[in-house]
């Protein structure tokens, strides 16, 4: 019988800079660490920068390196600025959703 992937979301309680970046790269190192599918909400991240990306860019290939999954969800207007900026968004392969 094969193995049940677990899903679980993981919701970044708030900004992805270089401030934030240990706090961040722990949460998701975790998150890849202890299940095998993960949804990253990105819905309440008002401010990104370089750093920001760069972690999301690792944890991608982290958990590929791994053969587990990471989907960036409920990207925030800060966090879609950012990916468009540096032509980012087709690398992920997230689904971006703009609200009205």
């Amino acid at each position: 019988m094969a193995k049940k992937s677990k899903v679980i979301e993981v919701e970044v309680p708030g900004d992805m800079t270089i401030y934030e970046a240990g706090e961040t790269r722990d949460l998701f190192k975790y998150a890849v660490e202890t299940n095998d599918s993960i949804n990253v909400n990105l819905s309440n991240v008002s401010e990104i920068d370089s750093s920001g990306i760069q972690l999301m860019v690792s944890i991608k290939k982290i958990a590929a390196s791994k053969e587990k999954t990471v989907n960036f969800i409920a990207h925030s207007k800060a966090v879609v600025d950012l990916l468009d900026l540096f032509d980012l968004t087709s690398y992920f392969g997230d689904p971006i959703v703009m609200e009205k």
